[in-house]
């Protein structure tokens, strides 16, 4: 069976106009943390640019929309495409 885990950087402190993030390193590391401790073979690991995951229901929302008039926020993270 086929299946993914993402891995995107979480926000270490809210701010009023500006969220702080972790950075891709550290998901990374988190990347290769799970894929030492698990039994998989991988298939595939990319970066995975999204608008607004925050927002959203996070990086598995089937539909992430953006509005033509407000400033947008664009979010990367790290997907792992793997057989269980």
């Amino acid at each position: 069976m086929i299946a993914f885990k993402d891995f995107a950087p979480q926000i270490t402190r809210k701010g009023f106009f500006k969220n702080h993030f972790q950075s891709m390193q550290d998901a990374l590391a988190e990347a290769n943390h799970w894929i030492n401790s698990h039994q998989v073979q991988i298939l595939n690991v990319e970066t995975v640019v999204l608008p607004e995951i925050w927002r959203e229901e996070g990086t598995t929302d089937p539909e992430l929309t953006t509005s033509g008039d407000m400033m947008n926020s664009w979010y990367q993270f790290i997907r792992v495409w793997y057989r269980q």
